[in-house]
């Protein structure tokens, strides 16, 4: 019999091998489906392996005389990993930010001979050659059994395919409920790389982060949790894994002129599969479709089954002016960088949006944080921005009064500035009991309970803030302050330094580490916190530690702080409690508590510390302390 032989190239690296020749990728001897692109491209990183491949080299590989987005490339890029993952760890593609990709493993080549099934001509002369006496009948019996085998390797090839199609393109059932129980909505990312508007990405994110929060029924990531991903290189699964979360939804946005295109795909993390994925292209004004379209069809693929009240929430439009919406993203994109530069932008659009709809309740209850935010962290004496916050948030009520932010809003102003600790709980359960997912309400509610000495309540609270947004540092820290407050300070530590893990750069946890050491008198470690806190900018940090100084015995330092801050005052606001802490460290009851007075005058939210802080222990038994504690309503 003749056969022909051809060489077939072989690529082996960990458990998987590729045959170049019949385009497979297998491994462990499973074939892994790939879509034809996808091998094209894994095919290509693997000849070139160990080198740098040019983003721009790839597309005109893969996609030559053909004008492509880069997003076929990345969302290529994150097909190929998910199907290279072993462990649920991707480790064969290396991205080389804004340049391209290389892979990474060790690859061993080969070429084989394999043996060609013969022709049917080759077969007729084998017949004649093996000198049957009964030719014919041989040939009869050769032809049964290639068309045996090809309908045997037909039917092979075409199982394989019909498996590679429903796994990818078949519609997809909706996913039982039990399976998934939280998402997190990832910031959009540009079509085109180069035009990108990160307002409007991390927009798009917060609106339908709102939406299905107010379900209820599914944990869903607040916005503080899912703003640092917005690397265009980012991996959705990857991200979902550090966020803890059963599923993602991802998405790209792009606005050209009036038009806005929109693909959005929810991905299942624990083995990449796409869910759901679906293209809009909108007229920037019917913005709204899409969201709701998205919001709606989400919901149906969780299983989650809708009261009548739950299905109003998911298609409310909070405004009908797409000019106004984009006013309002931009105003909650400065706000979240809280800088005072971008306080006083996000004033700018938040304004902005009112004015194109003075019935916009959210563009209010955004302008309600923002003045919020301006006087917590010290940019505004709390006298002015407070009362400013307060009228904000009323006025979002008014318009809104089933505005979860808008109460969290309100009860923000009552414990910083008006000391109402009554009222802001009532306005912090209305917001949980509007929206169950909003962590920052149950993070706000913590701090109301610890200032009251309900110790027990805050830290279960806390710990629910966490639970919604467990990869934050901030949420870890905020545990560990309400058993700072409780004095357990070994648990309050063992907090601090897991924000510290999950943020080496968080300026809070390293001030709050720094408090913890001066309880236990570890003074010089406790400074060199604070040194750190305030390198990374946290305000706060140099007064604290004046008062390390002070109690140290370090007076010297400790009245050049106080100089020092005599003379910042000359140039920007200095809260009064900073020079009363320090003079409380310095054993000098008389101007400490001069200058607690003055902070009482302009109403600092630090007052709320008094009764929980170990700091203010020395004049703790002073009748003046008692007469401010009740004053504060801090008596109970």
């Amino acid at each position: 019999m003749v056969t022909s032989r051809q060489a077939k190239r072989l690529y082996e690296f960990g458990p998987f091998s590729i045959d170049a020749s019949e385009r497979v990728l297998m491994r462990d001897r499973q074939v892994v489906p790939l879509t034809p692109k996808a091998f094209d491209l894994l095919l290509f990183l693997v000849e070139n392996s160990g080198h740098l491949v040019e983003k721009d080299e790839l597309m005109r590989v893969l996609w030559p005389d053909t004008f492509v987005e880069e997003a076929n490339l990345t969302n290529n890029i994150s097909l190929l990993r998910k199907a290279l993952a072993v462990d649920n760890e991707h480790q064969y593609i290396e991205t080389v930010a804004r340049r391209g990709y290389r892979f990474v493993a060790e690859v061993a080549e080969s070429a084989e001979s394999v043996t060609e099934f013969p022709s049917e001509e080759a077969v007729s002369v084998a017949g004649e050659v093996d000198g049957s006496p009964e030719p014919s009948a041989a040939v009869g019996q050769g032809t049964e059994h290639r068309k045996r085998f090809k309908w045997l390797a037909l039917a092979a090839v075409g199982a394989q395919a019909l498996a590679f199609v429903a796994y990818y393109f078949w519609p997809k059932a909706p996913t039982p409920r039990q399976t998934i129980k939280s998402i997190a909505v990832l910031p959009f990312k540009p079509l085109v790389a180069e035009s990108r508007d990160e307002a409007l990405e991390m927009g798009m994110a917060d609106t339908l982060i709102m939406r299905l929060s107010n379900l209820g029924q599914i944990a869903v990531r607040p916005l503080s949790a899912v703003r640092r991903y917005t690397d265009l290189e980012q991996d959705a699964v990857e991200a979902g894994r550090a966020l803890h979360v059963d599923s993602v939804l991802e998405g790209n946005i792009q606005r050209s002129g009036d038009q806005v295109r929109v693909r959005v795909s929810l991905v299942r993390v624990a083995d990449g599969r796409p869910l759901w994925t679906s293209q809009f292209d909108e007229k920037v004004t019917n913005v709204f479709t899409a969201q709701d379209s998205i919001s709606e069809q989400v919901a149906g693929l969780l299983a989650v089954k809708l009261t009548g009240e739950e299905r109003d929430q998911l298609a409310k439009r909070y405004t009908t002016s797409a000019e106004a919406y984009q006013s309002y993203v931009r105003g909650r994109y400065h706000w979240s960088k809280r800088t005072h530069e971008g306080l006083e932008r996000a004033i700018e659009y938040f304004k902005q949006a009112i004015t194109l709809d003075p019935n916009y309740a959210l563009a209010y209850s955004g302008l309600s944080d923002t003045y919020n935010s301006l006087g917590g962290l010290g940019f505004l004496p709390q006298r002015e921005a407070s009362p400013k916050a307060r009228e904000m948030a009323i006025t979002a009520l008014e318009l809104d009064d089933n505005l979860a932010e808008a109460h969290g809003s309100l009860a923000d102003a009552f414990m910083d500035y008006y000391w109402n600790w009554p009222e802001a709980e009532k306005h912090l359960k209305r917001a949980i009991a509007l929206n169950p997912s909003y962590a920052h309400a149950h993070g706000l509610y913590s701090a109301c309970l610890s200032n009251v000495g309900r110790h027990d309540e805050a830290i279960a609270e806390a710990e629910r803030a966490q639970a919604l947004d467990p990869a934050s540092s901030t949420s870890v820290g905020r545990v560990g302050m309400t058993y700072y407050f409780a004095r357990q300070y070994d648990r309050a530590l063992e907090h601090f330094q897991r924000a510290l893990d999950l943020d080496p750069n968080d300026h809070v946890a390293h001030f709050d580490i720094g408090l913890v050491y001066e309880r236990q008198g570890k003074y010089e470690q406790a400074l060199a916190e604070m040194r750190r806190a305030r390198a990374l900018g946290m305000k706060d940090a140099y007064s604290v530690a004046g008062h390390i100084y002070a109690i140290s015995g370090r007076r010297r330092e400790a009245q050049q702080v106080l100089a020092e801050l005599d003379q910042l005052s000359k140039q920007e606001y200095v809260p009064a409690f900073h020079r009363a802490y320090i003079y409380i460290g310095l054993g000098d009851k008389e101007r400490a508590f001069e200058w607690l007075e003055k902070a009482y005058e302009d109403r600092e939210w630090y007052l709320w510390l008094l009764k929980q802080e170990t700091g203010v222990d020395p004049i703790r038994s002073d009748p003046r302390f008692q007469d401010l504690l009740q004053r504060i309503g801090l008596t109970h």
